[in-house]
């Protein structure tokens, strides 16, 4: 075998090592949750920080809830697959798109569709048939073959209140040789997603709690959504039937590139935590030089973090990540709320009858003792009160990366 030796010549190294040295100064991003949390930061990434940036956002896959749950039995139950959870992934896709129609992609795929049709009689056309898509999806399709348009999936229950976007991921796992990574990148085409967005795992993940009293909640709809609780939650475990679940292979790829890991706020247990139990994450965590940033909740939740404080919130997230973090982002606008808007605020399924949190002096010397550095901002987002404001956190986080 002959090997060809390319000529380079004083110019052409010149501009190759230019190349490189801009290539590797470029900043590497790790956001790692799941979630509404995990979407929106990733939006606000996208909307202001610099375009030179690079991300890569690892999603939970413990959701069992809902429609993403009905889809998931039903494939267990009449395929004998476990289909990882898309909601997450979903949601991160389109909050990355580099496309002109990113806000179209993002309506499409949030779509609930409202007819009563069995799924086994749709293709992958009608689906962006369905909800009108068929035109905004016709330039990417025009590049392609075209070979998954006629793709259907043998479910036998109906379309009716699934969301467009999980029912095509699953029909494209399903038809791409039940590759889920296959899926992911042609999702990645379709939609241009600017940053690479990777399933913690793709084996089952199915988690529970174990409370102070040592009552047990299995699954993550009912640990965040439906239980009553009678005291706190202690400890986060994997399930029997997921005992096994291990990173996927592009996470230790990604957290062992990364400048910064971003820790972004939302339920604590079951979007954040739930990430740090799949095995093999918390021990490529420990041997990364990454800065660990962790943004904390504005709020804390009635059942999950009741009666938690920031600092409680932050020593849950060092035992799981098994090292400390660097920085730590925490809300201080206190906002006056007359008593029927706190009513409506606290009874909000994010809240539950939680309140504000704010970091307290004692907390701030703790912090300081422990050399986390703290940043504490007008955070909140003026419409929801519980959700962060998507500039003031780029800004913060541009900030601290520059």
């Amino acid at each position: 075998m002959r090997i060809k030796i390319l000529h380079f010549t004083k110019n052409t190294y010149n501009v190759c090592k230019y190349f490189f040295i801009v290539w590797m100064s470029k900043k590497k991003i790790v956001t790692i949750w799941g979630w509404n949390g995990q979407s929106n930061l990733l939006d606000a990434l996208y909307q202001y920080l610099p375009k030179d940036i690079q991300i890569s956002s690892i999603v939970s896959m413990s959701d069992d809830g809902r429609t993403t749950g009905e889809l998931m039995r039903k494939f267990q139950e009449e395929l004998g697959l476990h289909l990882p959870p898309p909601g997450d992934l979903r949601r991160c896709l389109f909050m990355m798109s580099g496309s002109s129609r990113r806000d179209e992609f993002q309506q499409y795929l949030e779509t609930v569709i409202e007819r009563d049709i069995t799924i086994s009689g749709l293709t992958v056309w009608d689906y962006f048939r369905l909800v009108g898509a068929w035109e905004d999806f016709r330039e990417f399709i025009k590049q392609t073959d075209q070979f998954f348009l006629d793709f259907t999936l043998p479910l036998s229950s109906s379309i009716k209140w699934h969301k467009v976007g999980n029912i095509l991921m699953a029909n494209l796992y399903y038809n791409l040789d039940k590759d889920y990574n296959k899926m992911l990148d042609l999702m990645h085409l379709l939609l241009q997603v600017q940053a690479t967005i990777i399933p913690v795992t793709t084996k089952k993940a199915y988690i529970k709690a174990i409370l102070w009293n040592g009552e047990v909640i299995e699954t993550q709809d009912r640990i965040s959504n439906v239980a009553s609780y009678t005291s706190g939650i202690s400890d986060l475990e994997l399930m029997e039937d997921s005992k096994h679940a291990y990173q996927h292979k592009d996470v230790f790829k990604a957290i062992k590139k990364a400048d910064y890991i971003i820790i972004a706020p939302w339920d604590l247990f079951t979007s954040i935590i739930s990430n740090f139990v799949i095995g093999g994450v918390q021990e490529v965590i420990k041997k990364t030089e990454a800065k660990i940033i962790y943004i904390g909740n504005s709020t804390n939740k009635w059942g999950e973090t009741q009666w938690l404080t920031y600092l409680d919130f932050i020593n849950k997230v060092e035992r799981f990540l098994g090292r400390k973090i660097d920085i730590f982002i925490s809300n201080n606008k206190k906002i006056q709320l007359s008593q029927r808007e706190r009513e409506k605020f606290q009874s909000h399924i994010s809240i539950k009858g939680g309140d504000f949190l704010f970091l307290s002096e004692g907390e701030k010397r703790e912090l300081e003792r422990r050399k986390i550095r703290y940043i504490e901002a007008d955070l909140l987002d003026r419409e929801s009160l519980y959700k962060h404001d998507k500039k003031t956190i780029a800004n913060l986080l541009e900030q601290i990366i520059s």
